[in-house]
């Protein structure tokens, strides 16, 4: 029995410690979205009110520009190709998952999805672009299983 708990807290903390080492990148996309979901007013057909959602989206545009200052200045010079390819991809994305009906979309959640691979794409195409070679994870590995370790040594201490 203390044994199936040792394991399943093992599990959960070392399922935190790997789901935030893989969300490091900025999520500027997904939360320009939710935060537009949340605070924009919806029409009776369940349409988003659009100046508001392009407020939300301006928002967004400047998060990565904040976030990826290096490839934003490329960007602007015409250097960076593929970060067009991740808006057209979240075009093709939204047009796939959106029911028309953005209410429902916000509460389902499905077009959430495009815009979190657009986060993903934005960060590959700016490391790219800033001719950034992607990490091999293993520092941020081995400070996340340190600090999972530290968490799962207090969690044995206490049985």
């Amino acid at each position: 029995m203390a044994e199936n708990r040792l394991i399943l807290k093992t599990l959960v903390v070392l399922s935190f410690v790997f789901a935030g080492s893989t969300f490091a990148a900025a999520s500027c996309a997904a939360d320009a979205y939710r935060k537009s979901c949340s605070s924009c007013p919806f029409d009776d057909r369940g349409k988003m009110d659009q100046p508001c959602y392009q407020g939300y989206q301006s928002g967004g545009t400047a998060c990565v520009s904040a976030s990826y200052p290096m490839a934003a200045g490329l960007y602007a010079q015409g250097k960076c190709p593929d970060i067009d390819a991740c808006a057209s991809e979240l075009s093709s994305c939204k047009a796939q998952y959106s029911s028309g009906n953005d209410t429902a979309d916000c509460a389902e959640g499905s077009v959430s999805v495009c815009f979190s691979a657009a986060d993903q794409c934005v960060a590959k195409a700016a490391a790219k672009c800033e001719g950034i070679k992607p990490p091999c994870g293993l520092p941020i590995g081995l400070i996340a299983l340190a600090i999972g370790g530290a968490f799962l040594a207090g969690f044995v201490r206490r049985e």
